[in-house]
C-alpha cells in the first residue's frame, strides 16, 4: 500500500475544434496533471480526460495514482 498525499492538481484545456480559442469550460477539459508525494518522494502524473473525469475528487485522484502505480509495478 502506497502512502499518497496530493500536492497540486493542474487542469489542461484544449478546444476540440481546431483553430478555435480554448476556454476553461468542461467541454474543453483535456487532461489533468497531478503532483503528489508517493512514499516520501515527489512525483508527477498525467491523466487524460478518458482516464480521470473533470468532476474527479481527491479520492478519485488518489485511486487513479494507486492504479497507475500498480500497473507500473506489475510492468517491472
Amino acid at each position: 500500500m502506497n502512502e499518497i498525499t496530493l500536492k497540486a492538481s493542474y487542469i489542461q484545456w484544449k478546444n476540440p475544434i481546431l483553430g478555435q480559442p480554448t476556454r476553461p469550460v468542461r467541454e474543453h477539459y483535456y487532461a489533468r496533471r497531478i503532483v503528489a508525494i508517493v512514499n516520501g518522494e515527489e512525483r508527477q502524473f498525467r491523466f487524460l480526460n478518458t482516464e480521470l473525469p473533470f468532476e474527479a475528487t481527491e479520492e478519485d485522484m488518489i485511486a487513479a495514482i494507486e492504479q497507475k502505480e500498480e500497473q507500473h509495478t506489475n510492468a517491472e
